[in-house]
């Protein structure tokens, strides 16, 4: 069985495990703030191509990658990290992937999308993130910037909604505490954020038509889902989709960017 070292590179972290043809993490998973260097970064991949045997790399990434290929810089991470040469470096196969496609591809492997052709995960953090399964394929588009959208219901709009509705806490669990115990402003701040995840998910749901959406990041855990299904029939009654909480959690980059290697 083919062993796939795997790395998640985004703007905050570097994770990466050694993980199996099936998704399965064959060791713990190291992570690492990420460097403000590429040749830091570059010498993070250097140290795990010595630590560990394996068949194949994977790599789940910020950034717009297509063919295989970062397009350019991440926003948020440091000058000269896409022209990383990372043939060179692990000398096997390579796969590379954007994260939000990855951690899309573990949901729809092993998760919440799995059995069905027509799938969105959107991810609820400080920012937003978005990956579309249609007709059981990752949808791309003509450079791979599918779903490179900001959505109204991130972490930094819930508190920009704390602020608007003068709400003590600005912290997005808080609010939501604060909303559940019956804080008439929190209240009204997280109603409006619950909205603007309902306009999101009708949105969505009428151009592609979806069978269900599973929501990753901190902030799928502050979604009230019967709720959100309940009001998603009512909008669409003729096509209504699911809501559902991801559940590959915080490795999903991994074990996606694997699993994708692993069809290669």
């Amino acid at each position: 069985m083919a062993k796939i070292l795997s790395f998640d590179v985004g703007g905050s972290k570097i994770a990466h495990g050694l993980v199996d043809e099936n998704g399965k993490i064959l060791t713990a998973v190291q992570s690492v703030p990420t460097p403000s260097t590429a040749q830091e970064i570059e010498a993070i991949f250097e140290r795990a191509a010595a630590q560990y045997q394996y068949d194949r790399f994977a790599l789940a990434t910020a950034g717009v990658v297509f063919a295989n290929k970062l397009q350019g810089k991440p926003n948020n991470l440091p000058a000269g990290y896409e022209n990383i040469d990372l043939n060179a470096i692990f000398k096997v196969p390579v796969v590379v992937e954007n994260d939000a496609n990855a951690a899309l591809w573990a949901e729809y492997k092993i998760g919440n999308l799995r059995g069905v052709k027509h799938g969105i995960m959107l991810t609820l953090g400080t920012d937003t993130g978005c990956g579309i399964i249609a007709d059981g394929r990752i949808l791309r588009g003509k450079c791979g910037a599918t779903g490179e959208v900001s959505f109204p219901f991130s972490g930094r709009d819930l508190k920009r909604l704390g602020a608007k509705y003068d709400v003590s806490e600005s912290d997005c669990f808080k609010i939501y505490e604060l909303a559940r115990g019956g804080d008439d402003n929190a209240r009204k701040a997280y109603n409006e954020w619950e909205e603007n995840l309902l306009a999101g998910l009708k949105l969505l749901n009428g151009l592609l038509d979806t069978e269900v959406f599973a929501l990753s990041g901190s902030l799928a855990q502050i979604v009230d889902y019967a709720k959100i299904t309940a009001t998603m029939a009512l909008l669409q009654p003729h096509n209504p989709a699911a809501v559902k909480p991801a559940v590959c959690g915080t490795n999903a980059g991994i074990i996606g960017a694997a699993l994708l290697c692993a069809e290669v």
